[in-house]
């Protein structure tokens, strides 16, 4: 497996192409005439995020709970907040509140709130920060970092409560995997919300330990002969072509997660097998340059995953309130890609060179945040 700066390649790579897969359909929701198909791609975008997360847990370097938690602490739920309430502090709503009736609607915990004036829309968004953990409306996507800080905490207790034994460990917690998907999706069936997201956090905790238990089988995996990577890789996203059923409400998100358990579970299962599989034999192909500037810039999106999600989010934002008429058109809706990409990347160097501390990270130049190597 390729690795680059102490990170293992295909799996920055395989983050990378999620998490823009996530952009992109941003784009279309908030431009429906942007027409991609990224409906098709909703049972696979966050659980295999999470999956992917499992695979690279590690606790190795913290000796007890109490250092693990100030890592991630540090690491996630505080870049959370603060970028939470930035981008809740540019949201064109508060400045004109005549923007309101464009903005996307807003749920926390099953209540649609009555919002009459800044004040109430300020009040509800540090609600959906701190009380709902989906942060706030121009900071959407960020929710995902807070599940990411509260499935980890939640797997290393259960992880070292299943003992240091390696198989009673790995049966442990795959069993508490289940159940907790099992308890995750009759939350959902009965449309029952928590504070903190802690319905989704049961889903999520599913797929992230699934994870966690697949990372010797991944490794060997890779290993195997390159027909036999393409063959499992083809036939897992035909399956997942096959099994998966677009809905235009389903959301991990809202642990919204459809009508049927099959269609969910084996279109999630088969096409996080399906992408690990192309990522490994991707991670194969030799360094020609467009292959290389591909892997390269997935490779970017991956480390600036903060900023990129966040700022993404907010651009669209600012155009969905401005312009949406305009922008919303065939042909047109698809221009408003470049711009947001543009947008994103002035905000990398930003970002990452002066405001750092947002995003719990160290300070770094601006040619090593653009980086694509």
């Amino acid at each position: 497996m390729g690795v680059s700066q102490g990170r293992i390649g295909w799996i920055d790579e395989f983050k990378g192409l999620v998490l823009l897969l996530v952009c992109l359909y941003h784009v279309e929701q908030s431009f429906p005439c942007a027409s991609m198909g990224m409906l098709h791609l909703g049972a696979l975008r966050m659980s295999a995020f999470f999956f992917i997360s499992g695979v690279l847990f590690s606790s190795r370097r913290f000796g007890n709970f109490g250092s693990y938690l100030v890592h991630k602490t540090r690491v996630l739920l505080w870049p959370y907040i603060a970028l939470s309430l930035l981008f809740m502090l540019l949201d064109p709503v508060i400045y004109n509140f005549d923007l309101f009736p464009k903005a996307p609607r807003m749920m926390v915990m099953n209540i649609l709130p009555q919002i009459a004036n800044v004040k109430d829309y300020v009040g509800w968004n540090v609600a959906k920060i701190f009380v709902a953990g989906k942060s706030s409306v121009g900071g959407g996507p960020l929710w995902f970092v807070f599940t990411l800080y509260s499935v980890s905490l939640i797997f290393y207790l259960v992880q070292k409560l299943a003992g240091n034994a390696k198989r009673t460990s790995r049966v442990v917690v795959a069993a508490v995997a289940v159940v907790s998907l099992a308890a995750g999706w009759l939350l959902s069936q009965n449309h029952m919300r928590f504070p903190l997201g802690l319905e989704r956090d049961l889903t999520v905790f599913f797929f992230f330990a699934c994870g966690w238990l697949c990372r010797d089988a991944i490794k060997k995996f890779g290993r195997a002969h390159a027909l036999a990577v393409a063959a499992v890789a083809a036939a897992s996203l035909a399956l997942y072509a096959y099994f998966e059923v677009p809905d235009p409400n389903f959301s991990i998100m809202n642990n919204d997660l459809g009508k049927s358990f099959v269609a969910f579970f084996a279109s999630s299962v088969s096409g996080i097998v399906g992408l690990v599989s192309l990522f490994l034999l991707l991670d194969r192909i030799p360094g020609v340059a467009p292959v290389r500037v591909f892997k390269g810039i997935l490779r970017n999106i991956s480390r600036n995953a903060l900023v990129i999600l966040a700022v993404h989010w907010w651009a669209l934002l600012v155009m969905r309130l401005l312009f949406r008429t305009e922008i919303n058109r065939p042909g047109v809706a698809y221009m408003s890609i470049p711009v947001v990409v543009a947008v994103a990347v002035a905000a990398i160097p930003l970002f990452r060179c002066k405001l750092y501390k947002l995003l719990g990270k160290e300070r770094v130049s601006v040619r090593e945040s653009l980086s694509i190597k």
